[in-house]
């Protein structure tokens, strides 16, 4: 289910990977499921427990998880493993396909900017908003229009065996503090009923991105997410906890095409998807010229792969592709390898630590379990 490896970078394993896992719960409760399970967890869920509950922390990698926590701490002693994220490791597409139990190629949810030909412009997923602006795209929310899918909760719901929660800012059980993140999962693991819940929250991913990924203040946040999730498992029975994320982080420095107008000239439109997983949509004259007039600026720092290579390779994930992915992904895509990524101009966002590249740090997470039995 495409490439696994590069010679600079690590490439995301859809058969082992947080698509996978949200396969094992759509399998779990008898609802459909279009891809490979991850069998560690679908052992787990031999046993008939009541609730089961995964956690999701943005930009909490393995990488972030082994510098920020100890050995002995309680996510790293309950850590069975790890998992993959999808391509990109960005949270647009690995929320998406947690959310769908889809890969990035069947829901079309690639990252932040995508172009939209009926609008005419690029559009940032999630907020709805014209690229670089707080301008509403439309009336109506672009993505969740031309890119639809079904949701985990709606396809388990239907299956009439369990009740379906989200715990976030947005969820079905909403959510404005980071509090009640676990004082609302705690509630919920108590009702009667069977039920999945899925909760999410934006740290570390939201301070990384300001500060760096080693920087103190990241330590502390993982370190408190690590202590409020040891005090919740006290409090909790006949559940399974899972812990994970949708990505890792890495400092990241910029190149802007501004800075290259002969690059520049040759571009129908600014790059989209991400910024260390940018797709160029090429003017027709320069589609020969441009590979590599990339590779002589930006040498061995990107893996510059046309569209019939990232659709032959299934670099976005395996089965029947949205009908838009090939307009969706651009003329080429260039993936980071190293430390680097692609902005447009200078006023776009300098995070000092991102995500969306082929990178290990980037593209590992972990699969922490806590089972709880009726004790």
């Amino acid at each position: 289910m495409g490439i696994n490896g590069g010679e600079n970078g690590m490439f995301v394993d859809y058969d082992h990977s947080i698509v996978s896992l949200s396969c094992s719960i759509l399998k779990h409760y008898g609802a459909e499921y279009l891809h490979k399970t991850f069998e560690p967890m679908d052992e787990l869920l031999q046993h008939p427990y009541k609730h089961v509950v995964i956690m999701l922390f943005d930009g909490l990698g393995m990488d972030a998880l082994r510098r920020h926590l100890p050995e002995n701490s309680f996510l790293r002693s309950h850590a069975l493993g790890e998992l993959s994220s999808v391509f990109p490791p960005t949270t647009t597409a690995a929320t998406t396909s947690i959310e769908s139990g889809l890969t990035p190629a069947e829901h079309g949810w690639l990252g932040w900017n995508l172009y939209f030909p009926e609008l005419g412009d690029i559009v940032s997923l999630f907020p709805n908003t014209r690229r670089g602006t707080q301008e509403q795209a439309a009336k109506f929310h672009a993505a969740r229009q031309y890119l639809r899918y079904r949701t985990v909760y709606e396809k388990i719901e239907e299956t009439g065996n369990a009740k379906a929660y989200v715990v976030s800012l947005y969820g079905s059980a909403r959510i404005t503090k980071y509090e009640e993140l676990f004082d609302t999962v705690k509630g919920l693991c108590r009702k009667e009923e069977r039920n999945y819940i899925y909760a999410y929250w934006g740290e570390p991913d939201y301070t990384m991105h300001d500060v760096g990924c080693c920087h103190e203040s990241i330590t502390e946040i993982i370190r408190d997410i690590d202590q409020r999730v040891e005090r919740l498992c006290r409090d909790l029975e006949d559940t399974l906890l899972i812990v994970t994320a949708d990505h890792g982080h890495g400092d990241t420095g910029y190149f802007l095409i501004r800075d290259y107008p002969e690059l520049d000239r040759m571009l129908e439109r600014p790059p989209v998807i991400e910024a260390r997983a940018a797709s160029f949509y090429v003017k027709q004259e320069y589609l020969a010229q441009f590979p590599d007039l990339f590779k002589r600026l930006f040498g061995d720092q990107f893996l510059l792969l046309s569209k019939e290579a990232v659709l032959g390779q299934n670099i976005f994930g395996g089965g029947v592709p949205h009908p838009r992915l090939p307009e969706l992904m651009g003329d080429y895509l260039a993936v980071a390898v190293s430390g680097m990524g692609i902005n447009y101009e200078d006023s776009d966002s300098k995070w000092k630590s991102n995500h969306s590249g082929f990178t290990e740090r980037e593209m590992k997470v972990p699969f922490i379990v806590v089972e709880k039995g009726n004790e």
